[in-house]
Formats: C-alpha cells, sequence, structure tokens
C-alpha cells in the first residue's frame, strides 16, 4: 500500500498533444529544462518579503479519490486553504498522473485494489488551484504511472487549471521552474532518485544559482517508511548545497526524516505525506508544510529570513488538517 515504484503503464490519450510546454502563459520548447512563470503579485500584507510554503507527497487517487467523489475534491484541502492562499508561492509534490484514464486502484463498488498503478481524477487539478498551490514537481516515480501520454494530460489539466510544474521522471528534462515574487527570483529543481545519477540536477543548480537565483531542491529519495536520512541522502544533500542550493525540501519516505542546516541551508531529508491514504501508521498521517520568508538583499539577492514548520495530519481520514501551532525551525 506504500508509494513504491511501479513500472506499469498505461495508454491514455494527450489533450494537448502539441509538445510544447506551457506554464503561467509562458511557452517553451520540450527541449528546455527551464521555465519562467510570469511575475506574481504577493498579498498585501507583505510588502517586505516573500513566503515559500512547501509540502510533501500528494496523491489523489484510491481512497483519497474515493474521498473527493463522496465530499468534493475541494474539500481535501478545505482546513488548510486560508493558509496556502495567504502564501505567495505554495508548492508540493504530485505523486502519480492526472488523467481521463479510470482509476486502477478504486473499484466502482468503491473497494481498492493493490496495485500501485495511481491516476487523479481531472477534477483535481482545478482543486489544486482553489487550494491555493502554485506549482508542484513531478520529479518522483509514479508521474510515469500511465506512460507518456498520461504525461501530457498530467501537464494539460494543470496548464488548463493555472497550476505549473517542474521536475519530470527520470530528471529528463523541464527540471526547473523560476518564479519571480517581488524582484526575486526563486528558481525550484525537481529531483528523483530512481535515475541513478544527479550529475544534471546538479550541474542545474550550479547554474541557476550563477544567475542569483534562490535555488530551493524539491529531491524525491531516500527509503520508504524510514525515520532517518541514509548516508547516500547526506552526501547528496552535501554536493547540492556546494553546487549552490538554497534550500532543500524532500519527499518519498512517506514519513517524517531529520532536518538539519548545513552552512545555513535548510535540508529537509524528508517533510512525509502531505495527502496520501496511508492510515496504517501513525508517523505516514503525519507530514510538515515548510515556510521559507525571502527578502531581497541589497546587492539584489534573495536572503533567507527564516523558516517556519506546519505540522499536518490525515487522520481524519477526510484531507489534509493542521496540528498545532506552527514553530520556527533555527
Amino acid at each position: 500500500m506504500g508509494g513504491g515504484r511501479s513500472g506499469n503503464t498505461g495508454s491514455g490519450g494527450s489533450p494537448n498533444g502539441s509538445g510544447s510546454r506551457i506554464i503561467g502563459g509562458s511557452s517553451a520548447s520540450t527541449q528546455s529544462s527551464s521555465s519562467v512563470i510570469p511575475a506574481l503579485t504577493s498579498p498585501a500584507s507583505r510588502l517586505n518579503t516573500a513566503s515559500v510554503l512547501i509540502g510533501g507527497d500528494v496523491m489523489l487517487d484510491r481512497t483519497v479519490r474515493l474521498i473527493a467523489e463522496r465530499s468534493g475534491y475541494d474539500s481535501l484541502f478545505a482546513t488548510i486553504t486560508p493558509l496556502l492562499r495567504n502564501e505567495d508561492i505554495v508548492v508540493a509534490n504530485l505523486e502519480g498522473p492526472i488523467t481521463s484514464n479510470s482509476s486502477l486502484t478504486l473499484l466502482p463498488s468503491g473497494h481498492t485494489t493493490p496495485t500501485l498503478t495511481f491516476t487523479a481524477d481531472p477534477a483535481a487539478a482545478p482543486a489544486l488551484k482553489n487550494a491555493g498551490f502554485t506549482l508542484v514537481s513531478l520529479a518522483n516515480n509514479h508521474t510515469n504511472d500511465f506512460g507518456s501520454a498520461g504525461l501530457d494530460n498530467t501537464k494539460f489539466y494543470l496548464k488548463q487549471s493555472g497550476v505549473a510544474w517542474f521536475g519530470s521522471p527520470g530528471n529528463a528534462g523541464h527540471n526547473e521552474a523560476v518564479v519571480t515574487v517581488k524582484g526575486i527570483k526563486i528558481a525550484f529543481v525537481g529531483y528523483e532518485q530512481f535515475n541513478n545519477t544527479a550529475d544534471s540536477i546538479l550541474a542545474d543548480i550550479g547554474r541557476l544559482a550563477a544567475d542569483g537565483d534562490f535555488v530551493v531542491v524539491e529531491a524525491h529519495w531516500g527509503d520508504e517508511y524510514s525515520a532517518t536520512s541514509s548516508v547516500a541522502q547526506r552526501s547528496l544533500a552535501r554536493r547540492m548545497v556546494a553546487a549552490g542550493a538554497d534550500a532543500i525540501v524532500g519527499s518519498h519516505p512517506h514519513q517524517l526524516e531529520d532536518k538539519v542546516f548545513m552552512g545555513g541551508v535548510p535540508v529537509f531529508y524528508s517533510v512525509g505525506n502531505l495527502l496520501f491514504d496511508q492510515y496504517f501508521s501513525p508517523e505516514t498521517m503525519v507530514g510538515n508544510l515548510v515556510e521559507l520568508t525571502l527578502s531581497k538583499a541589497a546587492d539584489g539577492t534573495a536572503k533567507l529570513n527564516g523558516v517556519k514548520i506546519y505540522t499536518t495530519s490525515t487522520a481524519s481520514r477526510t484531507g489534509v488538517t493542521l496540528v498545532g501551532q506552527p514553530y520556527s525551525f533555527h
């Protein structure tokens, strides 16, 4: 029932089929690894700072789909929507494609199946936008569950709903998206460990850092259901920081892992599940939302002013809820 890797693929017609990538009104060739999102407008309550909120795995099939079909897709994020909408940028890892294919994990009877081949209903895309998500990472081991056609479907439905994306399965391209808020350029880089190499991602980080961007890496890595980071994660985190990463937020283990400051760079090895139907343990029902507060320094670069952590839970089995009070990470 975990988020294990599935090699299954299926067919699904591509609604766009155009071979071009369009995000927030900007178009780029599919051969490019970079997309630029038009400048965003910050809430009036924050005139001098920008906030970035980053969550973990969001899976919208199986029991989550059943909940949404019964109560509406907006209900999944209803309790955290006020928080998300008050942020300048909200990011999460989208664990699985969005297609018009029938679910393989949820039967018409309401029963679930053991398959790990996911697809979300197209109605999930506007729900992400309505909740306040700005962009999602597609760099994970489930994005290709319905093959390249499913990936095209996903991009079509996200674009149609106004949600941007970055990263790709196999780190094959479109690894980054660049957003500007308050004159601060923030680059989001997606990485997934199943490609067996991080060389291209490290090069992307270095290039973006050299351009003056504040670089956030969304890393899909580590061992499922592990409470601590692996040697491989820690080694790669050091290489990413050395290349120029300004923050690293991980997913895939489906539970919280350790977090550290590495040379002034916050590294969250895993922030756990944001929305997943893994109700079999307390650990898989708890996640973190990491809030980065940025300002523009005198030299024009971005300065990290603070890191705040919100705790979320799916124990209600109705969607995502906030637990307790947020706290600062120093």
